[in-house]
């Protein structure tokens, strides 16, 4: 058995799950905390993330991000573009090398008096590496939710989907712009045209709250006419797990 499954899963609300399905994936602004050494930076950064979990695993990381999921093929993942997470311990020597290291290479671009743009290019380039770095362990923090002390984020083995570096929009976003729900919607609504594509076949799993979940969700796909094909409809059907059943049985 590899080590790795074939699935990668995404968490959301009912709500979302549903807009998924009909409109693909949307990308939005996640906030970001990364310490290294003495050392913080706070962002946001335009992505999607998902776990890189089997089913046995699920039922220790469901519900921190919300009990209706979607799973989707490793093959799309990486025909999509996604990258696994870097997981980065506070006190490692790695880390508080990368974040001097891009501090100082920032205030080298800074005093430059490159016309041509290439060093911002670059340093550019560098600091995107950021976009995909996460404390191996750290406080998670939700809105309306209470904060989770100690949380070992790699336990998610988290794969994310991060859009290219564009001038049509910001790659990274000081937290203190982004501190408020309304700061947070502001910015998202100036990335609401990107997606995420993907194709029925593409999906491998669906995941409801409970069994009273599954008729709706499957009178969702059929009206969904122009995404999901009769034939789609009954191999997803076949597919459907609930929270309840994952949490108990698998």
């Amino acid at each position: 058995m590899a080590l790795y499954p074939s699935t990668l899963f995404h968490f959301t609300s009912k709500s979302n799950l549903y807009a998924i399905l009909e409109n693909t994936f949307k990308i939005s602004y996640a906030r970001e905390r990364i310490l290294g050494g003495a050392r913080t930076k706070e962002f946001a950064v335009p992505m999607v993330s998902f776990s890189d979990l089997r089913l046995s695993e699920l039922k220790d990381n469901i519900g921190t991000y919300g009990k209706f999921g979607i799973g989707m093929t490793k093959d799309w993942a990486i025909k999509s573009r996604l990258n696994p997470v870097i997981y980065a311990s506070r006190n490692s020597f790695f880390t508080e090398n990368l974040m001097t290291g891009i501090d100082i290479l920032f205030q080298l671009v800074d005093a430059s008096d490159d016309v041509s743009g290439s060093y911002q290019i670059a340093y550019n380039n560098i600091i995107d590496t950021f976009r995909y770095i996460k404390n191996y362990k750290g406080d998670l923090i939700r809105p309306s939710k209470q904060d989770v002390p100690d949380y070992v984020f790699a336990n998610e083995r988290e794969w994310r989907y991060v859009p290219s570096i564009s001038e049509e929009f910001l790659h990274f976003i000081p937290i203190e712009k982004i501190g408020t729900s309304q700061q947070k919607s502001r910015y998202n609504r100036k990335i609401e045209h990107l997606r995420l594509e993907f194709k029925p076949d593409d999906i491998k799993y669906l995941i409801v709250e409970r069994d009273n979940d599954i008729n709706p969700l499957i009178s969702h796909l059929r009206q969904t006419k122009d995404k999901f094909l009769h034939e789609t409809v009954d191999r997803l059907s076949s597919r459907i797990l609930t929270y309840e059943q994952i949490e108990k049985d698998i």
